[in-house]
């Protein structure tokens, strides 16, 4: 009895007469066998039907980047994504970050194709970033690839249009589109691509609620992408949702040059990467590829996001950043901060006002039982304790806020010791109503010794009135006397356009002097996609934020007048009223607050 030969079997011997003539006619001669044994032996029939990514290396065909036609034989990333897959199953999507040209978008349009070409009721659907690569991934991979298939492999047609297979007789399909808000609801799809997800023009929030959710409970779902700065897909590779396979590019054995001369460099930047590569064991051949494409870039950056060697690194952001992106990058690849998180909880206590005849005029509202709730989901993280020296001195501290402006940023405030500069905590929370978020940073200045506060105040002067309602007395005023009829209006600090650019580049010139004050690795993130538009302005990259980076600046920005040594405990009026608020109040001390 004649031993059943195996799909494995027959894929090795492609390869090997591959590897001796390259003939694709002659590749195409034993596809062609190889397909007429898988459909006239029931037992491979059955192992591709379980396995289609099996069809891959034994009959499809590929266009590389020579612009030849090849066999698809699977590279050391793509073999590993499949091996991945294998094991983990599709419990969750995966995320795959990687380098310019690993292969990615072939394998998956690849195994797309494989699957719609021998299962029934198979539905997939790849979501490209832009038009031109919706027909590039079709047109250039995906027909390419079908096209040059043995006709006995290709099922009944009933559409083979510009951006769809549909085979009637399985019921399968595979369509393509560029990525909108409203696309796929109406679908019931088993396999999802999200081709260069980090580039889409609408947010992946709306596509998880559209096509996402047109995935039956077992569709494999793949977000595929070089990145593109701290956007939403890097909130995605954050959140623990997916299944996160970073490719660093020298995992691509092609990448190789024998071109030694390219290691001869004058460049700092570009030699203390090459050691640091050298020392990951890479070979003389992977360093030159590397120098060689570093030095084809006019902008040397642009090899950091493309060929990534850390996942922090890969989304460090493409605009023109105003902080120093690689040290925030290289901080960002060994963070190791802890912190507390939660939020101050509180009670609202009526105190009396009273009339010099002893009659209550009024109450005043004041917040007691203050205490810092911890709670893995609070919005408030607290790195470092207020500090009181042994001596009798308390340490001085500042808290820069920043309002949600129109509703779409966040609340945000950063607290920094001002003997150090160092942000011991950060506040940040979308939806929280102003007198709630006043009501925190109440907490927050008392928590820190009575901090200075300065809240930014473009938008709304809620907050401030509502602090000083309080009777919290250590505010910031961007005025020189607070005793004119307008007091109320000096408080709090108007980022104009005289003011802005300054706090700015003050923070900017923190960070570059130590990066390590900053312990928020939010914060940092903005950092990074904080850019200087077309329009000169330096502000967040559209999709980003930069309430973190605001409240950062003003609170920086403020430090620089308010005291820098830690100062003695003080039994004057002015620390009783700002540490004892809960007192019963005469009114007249109570209209000199």
């Amino acid at each position: 009895m004649t031993e059943e030969i195996s799909i494995s079997a027959m894929v090795e011997k492609r390869r090997e007469l591959w590897e001796k003539d390259k003939d694709i006619s002659n590749d195409q001669k034993l596809v062609c066998a190889i397909a007429d044994k898988i459909l006239d032996t029931e037992s491979l029939r059955m192992e591709v039907m379980q396995r289609p990514e099996l069809l891959i290396e034994a009959c499809f065909s590929i266009v590389d980047k020579r612009r030849e036609t090849v066999p698809f034989f699977f590279n050391d990333v793509q073999r590993d994504f499949l091996s991945k897959l294998s094991t983990q199953g599709s419990s969750k999507p995966y995320f795959i970050l990687k380098g310019r040209q690993q292969g990615f978008t072939s394998l998956i349009t690849a195994l797309m194709l494989a699957h719609a070409v021998v299962r029934r009721n198979f539905s997939g659907f790849t979501l490209a970033d832009r038009d031109d690569n919706t027909k590039a991934i079709f047109i250039d991979k995906a027909k390419s690839m079908y096209n040059s298939l043995p006709k006995r492999l290709r099922p009944t047609e009933k559409f083979n249009s510009v951006n769809e297979l549909f085979f009637d007789k399985l019921n399968s399909s595979w369509r393509i589109a560029s990525a909108s808000s409203n696309v796929g609801r109406s679908r019931t799809l088993s396999f999802i691509h999200y081709s260069e997800a980090a580039f889409f023009k609408c947010p992946i929030k709306d596509l998880q609620k559209s096509i996402g959710e047109a995935a039956t409970s077992d569709a494999i779902c793949v977000f595929e992408t070089t990145a593109n700065g701290f956007n939403e897909a890097k909130e995605l590779w954050d959140s623990g949702a997916c299944h996160n396979l970073f490719y660093e590019w020298y995992k691509t054995k092609e990448y190789v040059s024998n071109e030694y001369e390219y290691l001869k460099s004058g460049d700092t930047w570009l030699n203390n990467r090459l050691r640091m590569l050298k020392n990951k064991g890479l070979t003389k051949e992977q360093l030159t590829w590397y120098a060689k494409k570093y030095h084809s870039y006019i902008d040397k950056s642009s090899i950091r996001q493309e060929y990534p060697c850390t996942p922090e690194e890969a989304f460090v952001s493409s605009g023109d950043c105003i902080f120093d992106k690689e040290k925030i990058s290289n901080y960002l690849s060994s963070f190791d901060v802890k912190s507390k998180r939660g939020y101050f909880t509180y009670k609202i206590k009526p105190t009396p006002v009273f009339l010099p005849s002893g009659e209550i005029a009024s109450y005043k509202t004041t917040l007691t039982d203050i205490k810092f709730e911890e709670n893995e989901n609070g919005y408030i993280s607290i790195v470092d304790e207020p500090n009181e020296e042994m001596s009798g001195a308390i340490k001085p501290y500042v808290i820069g806020a920043d309002t949600a402006g129109t509703g779409q940023d966040y609340f945000s405030a950063k607290v920094i010791d001002n003997t150090t500069s160092r942000c011991v905590a950060t506040l940040h929370i979308k939806n929280i109503d102003e007198d709630l978020f006043a009501h925190q940073l109440y907490c927050l200045g008392k928590h820190y010794n009575t901090a200075l506060i300065g809240v930014e105040t473009n938008y709304s002067r809620h907050p401030v009135r509502v602090l000083r309602s309080l009777g919290y007395e250590n505010l910031y005023s961007h005025a020189k006397k607070v005793d004119t009829a307008d007091a109320l209006e000096s408080y709090g600090f108007v980022t104009s356009a005289l003011t802005r650019p300054i706090i700015i580049s003050n923070l900017v010139s923190v960070m570059r002097e130590n990066i390590y004050l900053e312990t928020d690795r939010q914060t940092l993130y903005e950092m990074t996609t904080f850019i200087k538009r077309s329009d000169g302005k330096s502000a967040a990259a559209d999709g980003s934020h930069d309430d973190l980076v605001m409240a950062s600046a003003i609170a920086h920005f403020i430090s620089i007048d308010y005291e820098h040594k830690p100062k003695s405990i003080d039994t004057s009026l002015t620390f009783l009223k700002q540490n004892f608020t809960s007192l019963p109040l005469q009114v007249e001390n109570y209209m000199e607050w």
